[in-house]
Formats: C-alpha cells, structure tokens, sequence
C-alpha cells in the first residue's frame, strides 16, 4: 500500500546530485540557500562565513551538492576542533554542520548524500572521527552514536541524545575528553 492510500502524500523520489568541494565563487550562493534553508533565524550563513576566515576551515571539507542543472541545492561544511585529552594532550576534531539544503529539495537524499560524501572525505585524509551537535533520530542512520559513552564530553551540558560521534576507520579508544567546537562557533 502506498503511501497516498494511507492519507500521505508519497515521497517525492531522490534527488540525483553531484558533491563537489565548495568552488571559489560559491560564497553567495551558499549564503543565500543557507538564509533560505534555516529561515535566516540561526545565522548560520555567518558562522560559515567566519569559518572560511578561520584556521579551523578546510575547503576540500566543504561541500556542495549540484542538481542536474547546475543549480547549488545543498551545502555541508566540516571544520577542525580540538579534543583535549584527559592526559592533557590536545588533538585535532572534525566537527560537522551546518548542514543546508534548499527547501524545495528537502527530504530527496541530498543531505544524507552530502553527509556520506563528508564522512567519504574525512575518511580518505585519515580523520579518527566526526563530532556534530544534531537531531537525535537523523544522525544515527549514518552511524553516528552517543559521544559522552566513548569518553567524548561537549564543551556544554548537551543532552547524550544530540551529541555524537562517528568512529572512522582511524579511531583511537585513546581519544577520550572534552571536544571544543572552531571559535567560529562563538559557543561558550
């Protein structure tokens, strides 16, 4: 039974895209469907904007979802953050988000494509894992888990539920304290 005949309106097919690394002259398109992704309430679009200008931005991390026509539909951005370690040591942490796809386009696969491009990414530099602050029920299809049960504390009270991590092949059990998010992020 479809799901017209159970009163919803069937899913609109996925959308076919292709990731590409952001390109130079992307900055206002990503800004304008970031606005238009997240209402323009978070400002978003800034924090991606101090990222670019940060130590924490690595452009081969920030990618863009293309339709068949050329048209930017999605953005996902990883950055660097800082895990230190319960021996003192600090090391380096990808960080996920913001994710952004145009409205019209939502709910078609394109953010969970940006996503496992992003992990694809992060896996092939060598990166040992992903930390996001996100939706408890999305995340977890991609094998993100809860970071506090592996030693990985948020830099503020977040709820287990929403803050994650996700093992990539390079992980380290030895990768154990509390992650601090780019200062781009302007969390205290």
């Amino acid at each position: 039974m479809g799901d017209e005949a159970r009163g919803q309106p069937d899913r609109a097919p996925p959308l076919v895209v292709t990731i590409v690394p952001e390109r130079p002259g992307d900055a206002a398109a990503v800004h304008a469907l970031t606005d238009a992704a997240f209402g323009n309430e978070d400002d978003e679009s800034a924090l991606i904007d101090r990222l670019r200008g940060s130590d924490a931005w690595r452009p081969e991390l920030s990618l863009v979802a293309l339709d068949a026509d050329g048209r930017l539909v999605g953005h996902c951005v990883t950055s660097v953050g800082t895990l230190t370690c319960s021996d003192g040591t600090v090391e380096p942490i990808l960080a996920l988000g913001p994710i952004s796809v145009a409205p019209d386009v939502q709910r078609r696969g394109v953010g969970g494509g940006l996503i496992h491009a992003s992990v694809d990414a992060a896996t092939a530099q060598g990166w040992p894992a992903i930390v996001l602050l996100g939706h408890a029920t999305y995340y977890p299809r991609f094998g993100f888990e809860p970071a506090r049960a592996l030693g990985i504390e948020p830099q503020q009270a977040w709820s287990d539920a929403h803050w994650m991590v996700l093992r990539l092949p390079a992980w380290r059990p030895d990768l154990r304290g509390t992650m601090r998010f780019p200062p781009a992020f302007d969390i205290d």
